[in-house]
């Protein structure tokens, strides 16, 4: 008997490391941040009156105490240390977070560009959405302000759960049968493939959409794993949608803000534009994935990470019992 609760036990527990396996690991973390959710949502959902704040503000808020919640979490159940989940916040990681934001920036200038040269765009004029998924403001200036504060947190909430985390777990799980350089590229494509996923139920999906996202899924998870930082990525997709949307006006993934600084129309082949779901869902974002691949290229040159995928990625550096704790 005491053979079989052994064996059990080693079915779901990993003596080495002190904590749960992967396979049920990882959906305790997830139940546990839907959970998470909930409770931020109910718990701030009564302070809203008292905080008086706009909703884009209390969006934020909400989020961000969502990702604290999330490396809580995966803290506790994990056993994860912040920089195994990329979140060690050195001068490095903030260096990269502002290369991050000039790379996204230039992607979605890229698009402009793009679409202006082939006389598909028109920049400036009045900026009306009826009925937009995002409301940030009534003003350019509000949308502008309050728009950077709701992509950083929806940037940081999504790098987190999908490149710190996820892509982590599954380069973690694969280096088993494979080498840790291979284990962390099938992570990388794997997770992609599963932020595709997350956006292809927005207004306008497509095949096309699909899988631009999916390779910018590549591109933010070659820039975790390059540098085992989640600040390139996460500032990176920060001023992408926040280019799209409230500096531009045009849809991000779909959703639409309510104000623009500078509004941009776009009217073209759906399959160069993206119609309604915006420049990801058009031929168009290959060419901003190529801007931000050299970007993201020239980067990691300077600082020295190099061009090629590491395998530390898929080395877990916990806290649990055992470890050097350092």
């Amino acid at each position: 008997m005491g053979d079989v609760l052994t064996g059990v036990k080693r079915l779901f527990w990993n003596a080495g490391e002190s904590r749960l396996r992967a396979l049920f690991r990882v959906p305790v973390v997830f139940g546990l941040v839907l959970l998470a959710a909930q409770l931020v949502t109910a718990g701030l959902g009564g302070f809203r009156q008292l905080l008086d704040v706009p909703s884009p503000v209390f969006a934020s808020l909400q989020l961000g105490a969502l990702t604290v919640a999330v490396a809580a979490v995966a803290w506790f159940i994990d056993k994860r240390r912040r920089r195994d989940m990329g979140l060690a916040l050195t001068r490095e990681w903030w260096l990269d977070a502002a290369a991050g934001l000039l790379a996204g920036l230039g992607m979605v200038a890229t698009v402009v560009v793009a679409l202006r040269v082939a006389g598909m765009a028109t920049v400036g004029g009045a900026y009306r959405v009826e009925d937009p998924a995002i409301v940030l403001g009534d003003s350019a200036a509000e949308a502008l302000l309050y728009g950077l504060l709701f992509f950083t947190a929806v940037a940081v909430l999504e790098e987190l759960l999908v490149r710190g985390y996820l892509l982590t777990n599954v380069a973690e799980g694969v280096s088993g049968r494979a080498g840790e350089r291979t284990a962390v590229w099938v992570a990388i494509v794997a997770t992609a493939v599963i932020f595709g996923a997350l956006h292809a139920a927005n207004p306008g999906g497509s095949v096309v959409s699909f899988l631009n996202i999916v390779l910018a899924g590549v591109l933010l998870g070659v820039a975790y794993a390059a540098t085992g930082r989640l600040g390139f990525p996460a500032g990176l997709h920060t001023t992408w949608n926040f280019g799209l949307g409230p500096l531009f006006g045009l849809p991000v993934s779909g959703l639409r803000t309510d104000a623009a600084a500078v509004p941009v129309r776009v009217e073209g082949p759906r399959l160069v534009t993206g119609g309604e779901f915006g420049p990801e869902g058009g031929l168009v974002m290959l060419a901003a994935l190529a801007v931000g691949t050299g970007l993201l290229a020239w980067w990691l040159r300077r600082t020295g990470d190099g061009l090629a995928v590491q395998g530390r990625v898929a080395i877990p550096d916990l806290w649990s019992e055992g470890r050097d704790d350092t």
